[in-house]
């Protein structure tokens, strides 16, 4: 299904109509032929919908009365996004799979009750160092919203598939990596990842991160970009 938001004409629109795929670049708004996947059933996409189905499940058979309603109130209180940036709204079932999916990638506990506060966490900045000769990412210590020292916190890596400098692309294939936990026991920073992908020197490394702060709320994506180099 394709997303198009309408002005004067289309001024934006995403994803698929028959077989044409319309997206976006640095470059603007681009359209290709629909591809489908050679393996649509990867390894990471079987666990995608392994965690998807799970939650869906505990949902329906675990979850109180209560707590569903209170997954609700938080969806309708909470302002959600689009992957055109327009304002929209979903259900308790959604919100409650949304944080619950990003929680599984580092927990096997399921987040039965609803965020304590409104809205989503607060914005996080961060920087690293992509060493193209060990495969390792050196994370600088983050800043905003995430505290190091406040259980909690937690942040969640994904590194995209490397593209050569000065290419106007959007970084595509974005791989689960680790997670940063704020404690009492402060995290050492540099913090040592290992990349997702094999990459060459002068590539151009994109990260997203996502934030959960101490009141179980989900921050939109963060991004930091660093060019691979050998390591210094």
């Amino acid at each position: 299904m394709a997303l198009i938001k309408m002005g004067g004409g289309i001024t934006d629109i995403r994803g698929s109509i028959g077989g044409t795929t319309f997206s976006r670049c640095a470059g603007g708004n681009y359209m290709r032929a629909r591809t489908k996947p050679v393996n649509p059933r990867s390894t990471l996409q079987s666990a995608r919908r392994a965690r998807i189905g799970h939650l869906t499940k505990y949902w329906s058979n675990t979850l109180t009365a209560q707590q569903r309603a209170d997954w609700k109130a938080y969806a309708a209180g909470t302002s959600w996004q689009n992957k055109l940036g327009e304002t929209i709204e979903i259900n308790g079932l959604a919100a409650f799979i949304r944080v619950n999916a990003l929680i599984l990638l580092y927990s096997s506990t399921v987040l039965a009750a609803a965020p304590l506060a409104m809205g989503h966490a607060g914005g996080v900045t961060f920087s690293f160092a992509a060493e193209s000769d060990t495969s390792k990412l050196q994370l600088a210590e983050p800043g905003g919203a995430f505290d190091k020292t406040t259980d909690g916190h937690y942040l969640m890596f994904f590194g995209g598939l490397p593209s050569e400098a000065g290419r106007a692309a959007t970084p595509k294939g974005f791989r689960y990596i680790t997670h940063v936990a704020g404690a009492a026991v402060p995290q050492n920073f540099p913090y040592e990842m290992s990349a997702p992908y094999t990459m060459a020197s002068g590539q151009l490394i994109t990260v997203r991160a996502m934030f959960k702060d101490e009141s179980n709320r989900i921050s939109g994506p963060h991004w930091a970009t660093a060019t691979a180099a050998p390591a210094a």
